[in-house]
């Protein structure tokens, strides 16, 4: 076997390393798969809060992220323990992320103005935990293997386990926030606890699953790799986003991207409750329908990733079927029930898989950033990406906020139908796809500009193992 294709022991991750990373993966997407789906109808309905306010709040919070993520990112980089890069960090982050997100589904006995700087100050102090739980797990990729079809399987094996608690929760907040009657007040009270009490078990998953990532996961690239245990430091930052092209495009789609489908995550307890007139618990089993088509995207993801060789031609078409199936959906909603879930299944398959397509396109550019400069940046470039994701999120938040603000909905409106008119109805309808659908067009124009194609990322997975390969 030559050099240019022979394979390295840590090109391989094993069963209990995939499944090891993948369970604390899930454990932390379960607090977002809340956050996405449920923060922003929670703290309108049940907090009380004036939907503008929301948005305004978030996107503040975002702008804090733009000097705290590459902070903690590049604190990760300099990172150097027995535990490895990433690993301490799956421990130290995750008792106060549970306590944080506990505080954040929490509604205090506070007037107007005293739960707006409740909020606001307990949403900064998530977003910095977040990140400091998130970076590390995109981080820990490519320590763990620097083969790119071993971490898109990685990766694939990650979003799938994280489909489980995206299908379960949803179920589980519609089954614990149910309200019997037409009572707002008895209403408002089971909404509190219920999603308290979510927030409870979420935090517990996480310190849980936190435990079992730590325990099983080996950082076997970064150690066996000395140009990779070069930390950069703010020259080094400066190199990487300087001139580089194949990370602007993915900066941007991801951008893009995110705003896409957060806006779409953010608004579908509105749609479902307000516009398909399905509340409680068929509203969380129609938000669980969305994560099967995801998970059922990410399962097929690593097979089409080996046939076509690269993210760019994945992301380039699969982004414009997805525009279409976007339209479809809409139109299954004004149709059925049943028929509009099914269409949400569908659409959401190319969701899933173009969610790892971002991600794996991440990993390509710190490839050729190592193929460029002999050093690994991995956790600053996903730092860049997680501010990108939160600025994104903060954005479609403000769009969601407002938009629902001027088409007539107010704090402490709950699922009763006749405080709803039909013009407002459209505007929400319009928000939820017709916007989604613009942002997406833009995804797929830029990653058509993407550089890095197939015989380019052969090329650099080819030269990087060979330098690999003389070092061991």
């Amino acid at each position: 076997m030559s050099n240019a294709t022979a394979s390295l022991p840590q090109d391989k991750v094993g069963v209990v390393g995939k499944l090891s990373y993948s369970i604390g993966f899930a454990g932390k997407d379960s607090i977002q798969t809340i956050t996405n789906n449920f923060l922003l109808p929670f703290l309108m309905m049940v907090a009380g809060l004036n939907p503008a306010f929301i948005g305004t709040m978030m996107l503040v919070a975002r702008i804090w992220d733009a000097i705290n993520d590459p902070i903690l990112g590049t604190l990760a980089d300099h990172t150097h323990s027995k535990w490895g890069k990433y690993r301490p960090y799956f421990l130290l982050s995750s008792v106060p992320m549970a306590i944080i997100f506990a505080a954040l589904m929490f509604v205090p006995n506070f007037g107007d103005v005293g739960k707006q700087v409740y909020y606001t100050i307990i949403y900064v102090l998530y977003g910095m935990c977040y990140t400091v739980v998130e970076v590390p797990y995109f981080g820990m990729i490519p320590a763990m293997t620097s083969d790119p079809l071993e971490r898109a399987s990685v990766t694939a094996w990650s979003r799938i386990a994280s489909r489980v608690p995206a299908i379960a929760l949803p179920i589980l907040v519609g089954i614990m926030t149910a309200a019997p009657g037409d009572n707002p007040s008895a209403a408002e009270a089971i909404q509190r606890s219920g999603y308290f009490n979510v927030a409870l078990i979420c935090g517990a998953l996480i310190i849980v699953t936190s435990v079992v990532s730590f325990l099983g996961c080996k950082e076997k690239a970064i150690a066996m790799e000395p140009a990779a245990r070069k930390a950069p430091g703010f020259s080094s930052f400066v190199n990487i986003v300087k001139n580089n092209n194949a990370l602007l495009v993915v900066m941007l789609v991801q951008m893009f991207f995110v705003f896409n489908t957060i806006l779409c995550d953010m608004l579908n307890v509105n749609y479902i409750t307000f516009y398909l007139k399905s509340p409680g618990l068929i509203g969380g089993v129609i938000i669980a329908a969305v994560a099967i088509g995801c998970a059922i995207g990410q399962l097929l993801f690593p097979i089409v990733l080996g046939k076509v060789k690269t993210g760019k031609r994945i992301m380039s078409y699969g982004t414009a079927i997805y525009i279409v199936l976007l339209g479809f959906n809409y139109l299954a909603g004004t149709i059925s029930v049943p028929l509009f879930v099914a269409a949400l299944v569908i659409c959401n398959v190319f969701t899933g898989a173009l969610q790892i397509c971002v991600v794996h396109m991440c990993f390509e550019v710190c490839d050729m950033v190592e193929w460029k400069t002999g050093e690994r940046a991995d956790a600053t470039i996903f730092a860049i990406v997680s501010f990108l994701m939160k600025l994104a999120a903060g954005f479609a938040a403000t769009l969601a906020g407002w938009g629902l603000a001027l088409a007539g909905f107010t704090g402490g409106m709950g699922p009763w139908f006749g405080e709803v008119t039909p013009q407002m109805e459209n505007a929400l309808a319009v928000i939820r796809f017709a916007i989604p659908a613009g942002l997406a067009f833009v995804a797929v124009i830029l990653a058509f500009l993407y550089p890095l194609g197939a015989d380019k990322t052969e090329q650099i997975s080819r030269e990087l193992r060979e330098r690999r390969l003389a070092q061991s």
